[in-house]
């Protein structure tokens, strides 16, 4: 797993939005944030990435996936998944853990 101080941001942020407020305590949100912090491997923010994806806010994430020579980009964002072409591709959680021979 691949991090940057940008996609951690991210994450943080979700996290203390409504969804995982109503589901997820406190003490599991900076508990899951600290994980990721821990296992990722961190690589600096992408600086000026490339225009590639629709959304001009993602590009940072085609950049960080190719920069660390990730395999793929994992994501349940409709425009990486359906962009033609991306590299590294995006996949899905599920074909994600299809691939390392995890869940069904």
């Amino acid at each position: 797993m691949v991090t940057c101080e940008q996609l951690l941001g991210e994450v943080e942020r979700a996290l203390a939005g409504k969804y995982f407020t109503q589901r997820v305590t406190a003490e599991e949100r900076i508990a899951y944030l600290s994980l990721i912090r821990t296992i990722g491997a961190a690589h600096p923010d992408p600086l000026d990435p490339p225009p590639v994806l629709r959304d001009p806010a993602d590009d940072y994430l085609v950049a960080l996936a190719a920069s660390s020579r990730a395999d793929v980009i994992v994501t349940g964002d409709r425009d990486l998944l359906e962009h033609p072409g991306l590299q590294p591709p995006a996949v899905t959680v599920r074909e994600a853990c299809r691939r390392l021979g995890i869940g069904d």
